[in-house]
């Protein structure tokens, strides 16, 4: 949906936002919080909506970028060369309307990451693939410290063929028979925690969290331990397919999900390497009184 995002003084505001890629990133932090009095009503709506559980996603299209971006990155990490940081001020700006903004060192070493396909890694189970569907899961979900409440995803540019899949858990209960969810229920699954070394976490998939029903799954890195929790996984998944609802990128949107409502996939799409292909940029938000800013590490 297309909205003013943002005041006039908002704007201004968002366009002169320092650096998060450094190592302290207080005055980002501090810049972006104070923009969130800046946003429009409509803007503050749908984030009361996103945070009363009224909705479990929102994208925000069409949202206010002036500057010029450069080409999509082909190595990761991606090269620091931006003068400006209009995205990451909006995608601070919303995650701290939310609560604290967060990130997992094994995924970058500052709050806001990059997603695009690298060259090698287009049949990987990690988000820099490509050629393969990325999987329904949670963010997080066999983290040993903390589980996101929400992931934002903002999109600096966009591939026609890559899609998002958003399953409401809600929706995906309704298709699955008592038996399974009674399953999901217990600590019959191995939670992936690391590859190398190999290191898993057995606990179950659904829960309930502050009255609410939550899930915390990866179809990549969940497995069962025995026939009956295995046949539970075959049915989930196909539960979270039959239920999804498909959301295109557009290019200057930002995708905000309740990471422990809902599982989203992606679909397969072919690179081009050229400087355009699709690039997302994202962070994590918790709702816990952890510090603002904070970038966790797995346990040893």
């Amino acid at each position: 949906m297309t909205l003013m995002f943002a005041t006039p003084l908002g704007r201004k505001q968002l366009s002169r936002i320092p650096t998060p890629y450094c190592a302290q990133a207080e005055e980002f932090l501090e810049q972006t919080r104070l923009c969130c009095a800046h946003l429009a009503p409509e803007t503050k709506t749908i984030i009361r909506k996103l945070t009363t559980g009224a909705y479990t996603h929102y994208q925000f299209t069409g949202v206010p970028i002036t500057k010029r971006m450069p080409p999509t990155p082909e190595t990761y990490p991606p090269p620091e060369h931006s003068p400006t940081y209009q995205a990451e001020g909006i995608i601070g700006c919303i995650a701290q309307s939310l609560g604290r903004m967060f990130g997992y060192r094994e995924n970058c070493q500052h709050l806001i990451y990059d997603i695009y396909p690298v060259r090698g890694y287009e049949q990987s189970s990690s988000f820099i693939n490509s050629r393969k569907m990325l999987g329904f899961h949670s963010d997080g979900s066999a983290h040993t410290k903390l589980i996101p409440d929400y992931t934002l995803l903002f999109c600096i540019r966009s591939d026609p063929n890559s899609i998002n899949l958003i399953a409401d858990v809600k929706n995906i209960v309704k298709q699955l028979p008592k038996w399974v969810m009674d399953e999901l229920f217990e600590p019959n699954f191995l939670h992936m925690v690391s590859q190398n070394p190999p290191r898993t976490i057995r606990k179950p998939i659904l829960s309930h969290e502050d009255g609410e029903l939550s899930i915390a799954y990866d179809d990549e890195t969940v497995s069962g331990t025995d026939a009956r929790s295995k046949n539970a996984l075959e049915l989930l998944n196909q539960a979270s397919e039959q239920t999804a609802s498909p959301i295109k990128n557009h290019p200057n949107s930002l995708l905000v999900l309740n990471n422990k409502r809902c599982l989203h996939a992606r679909t397969a799409f072919t690179p081009k390497y050229n400087g355009e292909d699709r690039w997302i940029k994202g962070t994590y938000v918790s709702c816990t009184p952890i510090k603002n800013g904070t970038i966790l590490t797995l346990d040893p």
